[in-house]
């Protein structure tokens, strides 16, 4: 396990893995700094990083897979109302379970934990790839796969974000946070695309079929990884004080309660236009799927590009400025885009909307693993997954209405002017978001 106090790995198990002394001496050499690569140079984030990207690109590919199925099946109805139920589906069971999920994370071997949700992701796709190949994919057969994707994924999250400081030094977590999210972006970049291209040359079935091969990359990789893990047995408190020790943390320690909160309202205000793409590429700038592709993909290498730009900053960046930045970027790119009724426009604002997401919430993922104390993390982070993950299914299905009621441009402009308000208040009071001394 990582000795933050020592600074020095117990190596006993893996003689090919640096110290954290070496570590420590690499990240502040004048060679490294701004390196945006610097942590693929230990040998269990390159084998977790590779893995994870390989798995991210087959779930974005099903990710376009779904919408464009769901789209299908819903054209003649409700389209909008069916994507924002579909994402209902997907993302309710962080609302449900994300709190004992973390409980988990701090309690299992999260490494053997990980391997087996994604064993039972990879059996999901295979299912909903036969189903859809003998044309049985209803509807309500698409919904029920969704929901119980989504219910491991909910479990499986914390764990995620909670073993980053396992396999890399604190003094890292910035550049490893933001170069694993520059990988998920990547994937959200090239997943659309490939995801279009096989959806329109063989149909939905390939897709779905390739996303269950990709997980065979991240169940290899993760075997051969060895994080150091400090488990916690559970102690003489209640189920429902173990449960809830990660809110009373947050309560305690105002600039994590705030962090949790900009999250939400990323969230909840930002996102929606995930859930609605389909919908704003067909209908209002005239584009079919592979223009749908383009726009997922728009907003993945934006993303890569925030990534990338926050890897390559300095350790003593100011966290709070970048999320300032990011909520504010976010609202101003999407009410850009809510009013654009040009395609390429529209892909440079998705674009922007991208990076900026991307600066905000790898600050805010950084601050939080930095701040938690290691017997907390993993629900630390599960109410950072509950805050960011657990409400898009309501604004999918809130904003999913207006679309159908107002439109849907309507509908991404008016939660961007309110990510706008909130961002402008945290510029208004810039010490909500700092850490303490």
């Amino acid at each position: 396990m990582p000795n933050t106090n020592s600074g020095k790995y117990d190596n006993n198990d893996n003689a090919n893995e640096e110290t954290f002394v070496l570590e420590a001496e690499a990240e502040t050499s004048p060679r490294r700094r701004g390196n945006p690569f610097a942590s693929l140079r230990y040998r269990d984030y390159r084998y977790f990083w590779s893995g994870a990207l390989v798995s991210n690109i087959g779930t974005w590919m099903q990710n376009v897979g779904v919408g464009w199925v769901v789209y299908d099946l819903a054209r003649t109805g409700n389209p909008s109302l069916a994507l924002g139920v579909i994402n209902f589906l997907n993302l309710l069971p962080m609302t449900l379970f994300t709190l004992f999920a973390g409980v988990i994370a701090d309690r299992l071997d999260r490494k053997r934990f990980i391997i087996a949700t994604q064993a039972l992701l990879m059996l999901q796709a295979l299912v909903l790839a036969w189903l859809t190949q003998t044309n049985e994919a209803t509807m309500m057969v698409i919904g029920a796969l969704v929901l119980i994707g989504g219910i491991v994924t909910a479990f499986a999250f914390p764990a995620w974000q909670a073993i980053m400081p396992d396999i890399v030094p604190r003094r890292s977590l910035l550049n490893a946070i933001a170069l694993n999210a520059a990988q998920f972006n990547s994937a959200r970049l090239l997943g659309p695309l490939l995801g279009g291209l096989v959806f329109a040359r063989w149909g939905a079935p390939e897709v779905f079929y390739i996303n269950a091969i990709s997980f065979l990359f991240v169940i290899g990789a993760m075997a051969f990884i060895h994080p150091r893990q400090e488990r916690h047995k559970a102690g003489s408190e209640g189920a429902l004080a173990t449960l809830t020790a990660g809110v009373r943390y947050a309560r305690q320690n105002a600039h994590v309660g705030w962090m949790l909160i900009s999250a939400f309202a990323l969230s909840l205000f930002g996102m929606p236009y995930v859930a609605l793409m389909p919908v704003m590429a067909a209908q209002v700038l005239g584009r079919g799927a592979s223009g749908y592709s383009l726009l997922m993909a728009a907003g993945g290498l934006g993303a890569v590009g925030g990534a990338l730009s926050v890897a390559s900053m300095p350790a003593g960046v100011s966290r709070s400025l970048l999320i300032r930045l990011g909520l504010m970027g976010m609202g101003s790119s999407l009410l850009l885009f809510s009013l654009s009724r040009n395609f390429y426009l529209s892909l440079v604002f998705v674009a922007m909307a991208g990076f900026s997401f991307l600066m905000g919430m790898s600050a805010s993922t950084t601050g939080l693993q930095a701040a938690a104390p290691a017997q907390l993390r993993g629900r630390v982070m599960a109410l950072f997954v509950l805050c960011f993950g657990g409400v898009q299914p309501f604004s999918a299905l809130g904003f999913g209405l207006l679309g159908d009621v107002a439109g849907v441009p309507l509908a991404i402009g008016s939660g961007a002017v309110a990510l706008m308000a909130y961002a402008g208040y945290q510029f208004i009071r810039p010490g909500l978001l700092r850490a303490p001394g």
